[in-house]
This record gives structure tokens, C-alpha cells and sequence, in this order.
């Protein structure tokens, strides 16, 4: 019987984690550029115990990289890209790379995100003096006409790599997604990609995930009534 209980504890440890990366696709559907993230356990583990415990509590989570659709919104610093790509930005922590194109300018002329990373050029931050700003469909900046930096956009030659850092933001530790430059990028001004989150799966799965993990909770209890009541008999004889 105990062996009963620990499968469907497992099972509902499963569950949970599905659960927690559902919710936190549900939370982002209105993030621009934001990619959906799944949940995947290892197979092949047999025998035992302690390995297939590890499993359960250290799932794999993959980033699902496919596109949002692209929406239009006549702002001249919004920007989206067609195909395969990032942005890249400058945090609080060190270079990330994020799909969500909506920027803006700070008070000393900096080109930013919406949350304050700083948007990186082929040269570094880029820098915004004048009022009529362009961007091109190879990310190139121009102020009045000039100039002023190409938008850096790069790919990563393992994109699976990559860590979710939130916010839309996604983190290269240790270098070893094989970053490279993007040759040829092609840049739609006046646009944003919105989040490849489909809403009603995401709530559909959310609720399979509920009733899932409810009726693992039923299994165990009646497992653990049955055990409960054959300690009881084994005790009268």
C-alpha cells in the first residue's frame, strides 16, 4: 500500500509543477514577446526511489520559442522581429535578451525598455538627441535622418540554453547557448510581437491540471483509509 501512496504522491508532485509553470504562462499573456514555458520529466529512470524523487522535484523547463502574433501600434520605438532572434539588452545583472520590442527614451536620451533595461547597439547604449526617431527594417536608428546606432540583435546557435529570467528576459549562464550576431535581421517598426501564450489552452490545461492533482488527492486518501483500516483488523486478530 505504501508503494501505492508514493506513486501518487509523485504523480502529484508532477502535477504541481505543471501547475506553477501554467499559472506563470497565464500571468504573461498580455507580455509582449513573451515565450511560453513548458514542463517536461525524464524518462528511463527505473528501480528506484531516490533517483525518480530527484525527477519529480527537478523537472525540466524548456522554452517554448515559436511566434506571437505581431500587432500594430503606430508608436515609432516600437519595433518586432520576423524569424529567429533577440534583442539585446543591459540589466541591473549583466546582458539579456528579450523578443518584447517596446521601448522608450529616459530623460538623458537613452534608449530603454519599458522596465529600465537599457537597449544595446552594434556599440553599446544607444543615444537619442533630436524628435524625429526611425527605426529600419535592419535595426538601424536614425535621428533627423542621421544615424545614431543599429539596434544589436542576436540568435543563439542553442537556444534550449537559455534560462528564463523573467519579465520577458532571457540569461545565457556560462555562455553556452553559442551566441552569435544576426546577419540580415529583418525589423518591423510600428509593431510588437505579443506573447505566444494561447489563453484558452492555457486555461483549459490549467483546469485539467486541477482535476488531475484533486484526484490524486482522493487516491491517497482512500489509500491511506484502506491502510488505516487493515492495521485495524490485523490488530483484532
Amino acid at each position: 500500500m505504501i508503494y501505492g501512496l508514493a506513486s501518487m504522491a509523485k504523480e502529484s508532485i508532477k502535477q504541481i509543477h505543471q501547475l506553477d509553470a501554467s499559472t506563470h504562462n497565464v500571468a504573461n499573456i498580455n507580455t509582449p514577446g513573451f515565450k511560453a514555458e513548458r514542463v517536461f520529466f525524464p524518462e528511463g529512470t527505473t528501480g528506484g526511489s531516490a533517483s525518480e524523487t530527484a525527477i519529480v522535484r527537478n523537472p525540466s523547463f524548456r522554452i517554448d520559442y515559436s511566434p506571437g502574433l505581431v500587432q500594430q501600434t503606430g508608436n515609432h520605438l516600437d519595433v518586432a522581429l520576423r524569424g529567429e532572434g533577440f534583442f539585446a539588452v543591459e540589466t541591473k545583472n549583466g546582458n539579456a535578451y528579450t523578443r518584447n520590442g517596446s521601448f522608450t527614451v529616459t530623460p538623458d536620451g537613452e534608449l530603454i525598455t519599458q522596465s529600465g533595461d537599457y537597449v544595446l547597439g552594434a556599440s553599446g547604449r544607444i543615444i537619442i538627441t533630436g524628435r524625429d526617431v526611425h527605426i529600419d527594417e535592419r535595426g538601424t536608428v536614425r535621428v533627423d535622418g542621421d544615424s545614431v546606432g543599429t539596434l544589436r540583435i542576436v540568435e543563439f546557435e542553442n537556444p534550449d540554453m537559455l534560462s528564463n529570467l523573467g519579465n520577458g528576459l532571457l540569461g545565457d549562464p556560462g555562455n553556452s547557448a553559442g551566441l552569435a550576431d544576426k546577419e540580415d535581421p529583418e525589423v518591423h517598426s510600428g509593431c510588437i510581437e505579443l506573447s505566444n501564450v494561447q489563453a484558452i489552452q492555457a486555461m483549459v490545461d490549467m483546469i485539467k491540471i486541477h482535476r488531475s492533482f484533486e484526484t490524486y488527492q482522493k487516491v491517497m486518501q482512500t489509500l491511506q483509509e484502506q491502510e488505516k483500516l487493515s492495521t485495524t483488523r490485523i490488530g483484532k486478530v
